[in-house]
Order: structure tokens, then sequence, then C-alpha cells
């Protein structure tokens, strides 16, 4: 298991949830977007193997998370979510529930079965959590969200319109923290092609708006890794979406499971067509087993080539 730092260069935008909405922007990437922006980067480098690359990508991905300096942040695991408070702790109740993210110390502890019930035992800032005691710099935030007023253009004329204003999401992070996300590779060829097309993707930016320098970043391995045990066998928790295959929905697949269900749009770049919708399960999903998912087609009619969207899973174990 390898683990990957992305640094910011500038902003960027990344929503692919398809709601119209521009003013909303994720403060992290998710594996299906990471997924197909470096299957596209890729297709640029050697595209004479770009179709079935796409339909069976020679790696599996995790989401791309929080990190500064050397702290990782891992995704509140969903069975974290269901905390009865004691009455004189009720005030507690909007500051814990806004925690999305806990540092890999705290995550261990949670998956072992600590409560986040009381905010006193916990270093909060904003949607991350610490443990008490962890050093980490917080003077100023990890990273901020920016609004920016646009003016919409007609695209028959690519006149402005006038009178049509939206405000554009942009989000910045501090220059001593990223994203980083964790990847398996089936052997090095694979590895040295990922690698190439995500210093492509680098350099070329991910999400939109990219002709304004937006999602332009530089990465590195990370020397200090997370210590997390990719999971052989459950129980485990999925750092990546999941859209399960036939194969994984047995009797009793979804027994003592903790999970949250998305859904996933977007638009295909240059045509104006909307991708097929797809529901799948979040990071920070808990289940009995391993599910291996699939890479779904969702190519909508009029499209001129096929659009797939990656929904294997990238789990690690509760005990390692």
């Amino acid at each position: 298991m390898h683990v990957y730092r992305l640094k910011f260069r500038g902003a960027f935008h990344v929503d692919s949830r398809g709601n119209d909405s521009y003013e909303q922007a994720d403060s992290f990437i998710r594996s299906d977007t990471l997924s197909a922006a470096v299957l596209s980067a890729w297709a640029l480098l050697e595209p004479e193997a770009a179709a079935e690359r796409a339909k069976a990508p020679p790696f599996r991905i995790s989401s791309a998370f929080p990190y500064r300096g050397t702290t990782y942040f891992l995704p509140r695991p969903i069975s974290s979510l269901a905390v009865r408070l004691d009455p004189a702790r009720l005030r507690d109740n909007k500051k814990l529930k806004k925690i999305q993210w806990l540092s890999v110390s705290l995550w261990r502890r949670v998956v072992g079965g600590f409560t986040l019930d009381n905010a006193e035992n916990l270093a909060i800032h904003g949607m991350l959590a610490l443990e008490k005691g962890e050093t980490v710099d917080f003077r100023e935030p990890l990273w901020t969200v920016e609004e920016r007023p646009r003016l919409a253009l007609d695209r028959a004329s690519d006149s402005a319109v006038e009178g049509l204003l939206f405000n554009f999401g942009r989000v910045w992070f501090d220059p001593d923290g990223g994203l980083y996300f964790l990847a398996r590779f089936e052997g090095e060829v694979a590895q040295a092609g990922f690698e190439a097309a995500l210093r492509l993707l680098g350099d070329l930016g991910i999400g939109a708006d990219r002709s304004n320098g937006n999602g332009a970043f530089t990465f590195e391995r990370a020397v200090a890794d997370p210590g997390l045990k990719e999971a052989e066998e459950g129980p485990a928790v999925a750092l990546s979406l999941v859209n399960p295959a036939p194969s994984d929905c047995g009797e009793g697949w979804l027994d003592e499971a903790a999970y949250k269900l998305v859904s996933r749009g977007g638009w295909i770049g240059g045509t104006g067509l909307r991708k097929k919708r797809l529901r799948m399960f979040a990071e920070g999903s808990v289940f009995r087993r391993l599910l291996a998912g699939r890479v779904v087609d969702v190519t909508p009619p009029g499209s001129v080539h096929p659009v797939y969207r990656d929904g294997r899973g990238f789990f690690v174990s509760l005990e390692g």
C-alpha cells in the first residue's frame, strides 16, 4: 500500500454531485473522481490502451483526505455517528455533530469502541478532531472556502447573459497541508504509469475551471504514512466510495453494517451531457465482510464514447 500526498498550487473546485450548484465545493476528492481524472490523463499519455484500462484500472485507490504536516485525517466511521448524549452535555451536540475527520490516533480509538460523546475529551477544530495532547498547529485553518461572483455565458453566442450572476466556490489549502490518498497497484509497470499520469494531471489540474489555473498540484510519495493495514477480510471500513458487485450481495451481506449512501452524478466534460446517476456507499462505511465493488458504465444516451465510474472498494482493517 502506497501513500501519495497532493499539495495544491492554488484553489480547486470539485463537486461531482451534478446538482448545478457551483457555490458548493468539496474539501476532499472522492475516489471515483480521482480515478477518472487519473485515467483521463493516462489516456493522453497512452491512448492505445485507454478503453481497456478504463474498464479495469490496474490500481485501487482511496478517496483523498486532509493532512497537515505529518498528521493524517480519516473519515469518521459511520458507526460512530449515532451517539446518545448525557443531558448535561447537550450543549456539545452541535460541535460533535460537525466532526467529519478524525486524526489517525483518534480514529483508531473510535473503531476500537471509544465514543465521541464529550467535547472536553477532544481537540476540535471545526470538522477536524484530534486527541487531547496531539500537537498540530491550528492557528490557521487547514482549508478555507472562497466564493467568487461569476457572470453566466450563453453557450451559443459565447457572450455574457446580462444580469445572470452566480457564485463559484473554491477551496484553498494551507501551505502546510493538502490531501492524501492510499493506492495499490497491479505491479511496478502499473505504478509507473499511474505516477506519470498523476504528474500530468497535476499540471493540467483536477476539477472545474482548470483554464483559470484551478486544481493544479504537485505530489509526493509520503515517507511517513498513516500506518493503516489494508483489509484482507472483514470487519473493515471503506476508505473509498463503493458500488457493490452482484457477487457482493449474498445472504446477510449487510448484517451488522453501518453505512451511508451518496448519489453521484456530474457532467461529461465538453459535451453538455450528464452521466447516469449512481448510488454508492460512502467513505467511513463499516462492513462485516469485504465488498469487491465494481466499475459501472454510466454512459448517457448520445455520448460518443463510453463513460465509467470506479466503484471498487478500498478497505482498511479495523484491527491493524
